[in-house]
């Protein structure tokens, strides 16, 4: 007779992710995650990025620092910012998401009255501020639970005033303290205006000024990330917007310059965690 099968009391979580959309307000999105296998290689993102650590604990890379998150504290990123992301307990690493596209967030500042400019920028990427998550959690609570626009708005706002009252810097964040380049702009001018294109590193050495050896040591060493790479971060955020708006995957591979369906699947969860698929099929909040 086989041994009576063993079963786990405490089985061990499976990543998982969840993004929703928010009914009356574009250009906003929640993100709800469980990571336990799933590791982010550094990459950046065109939106803010607004974390309210929930459970287990987890670690990023971010402006040249590894922080370590802890229940209760607030992880914020702002656009173009390089960070990667990883669980580091065995239980995983929860955490809720607030995406806010950076239309959205200069219309929310404005009805903070906010008079300087609206490319927020962060004193660190990682606070332990419990008005802030507080704030959060209620938002997150609200965007749930709630079908009342105006609450859910009144709420952003309250995060929006303190993260302007306490974590915002007028400075630029340490990783941004050396100036770009002009040739490096021009390279990642290049490769945001025509990321659906094949080009070749000796045309981007033309289009920046330098020899191809030059601009890709230049480019690593003040973006963070080599060209290739972060050809396929802007060609993801094409691809995500795109499916936004409801275009088939397939389109999207396409018209965002991957080889296929399988490419953009692959380097899309790489960047979001999911695929374009269940990306694609994201609820309502």
């Amino acid at each position: 007779m086989p041994p009576p099968a063993r079963h786990e009391s405490n089985p061990r979580p499976l990543d998982s992710a969840q993004y929703s959309r928010c009914p009356g307000l574009d250009g906003l999105e929640v993100m709800r995650a469980c990571w336990v296998e799933h590791s982010f290689a550094p990459h950046m993102h065109d939106f803010y990025a607004l974390s309210l650590n929930c459970g287990g604990r987890g670690a990023f890379h971010c402006r040249g620092d590894l922080h370590e998150a802890a229940p209760g504290s607030c992880n914020l990123i702002a656009p173009g910012e390089l960070h990667t992301g990883r669980a580091t307990s065995a239980e995983g690493w929860r955490y809720q998401n607030l995406y806010i596209e950076v239309p959205q967030m200069a219309s929310l500042l404005e009805g903070l009255d906010w008079q300087r400019s609206p490319e927020l920028r962060f004193k660190s990427p990682l606070v332990e501020d419990p008005v802030l998550s507080a704030r959060l959690a209620r938002v997150f609570e609200c965007l749930t639970q709630s079908a009342s626009l105006l609450e859910s708005e009144s709420l952003l706002l309250t995060v929006l005033a303190r993260l302007t009252a306490e974590h915002v810097t007028a400075a630029k964040a340490p990783g941004e303290a050396r100036r770009e380049s002009p040739a490096v702009r021009r390279a990642r001018d290049c490769l945001e205006a025509c990321c659906e294109e094949n080009v070749s590193l000796p045309f981007l050495a033309q289009v920046a000024g330098l020899s191809p050896y030059h601009l890709v040591r230049a480019f690593h060493r003040e973006v963070g990330i080599p060209p290739h790479r972060y050809q396929t971060v802007v060609r993801v955020h094409r691809a995500r917007k795109l499916l936004a708006a409801g275009e088939a995957i397939a389109e999207v591979a396409y018209r965002t310059g991957f080889c296929d369906q399988s490419h953009l699947n692959r380097c899309f969860k790489k960047t979001l965690g999911v695929t374009p698929g269940r990306y694609a099929r994201k609820p309502n909040c």
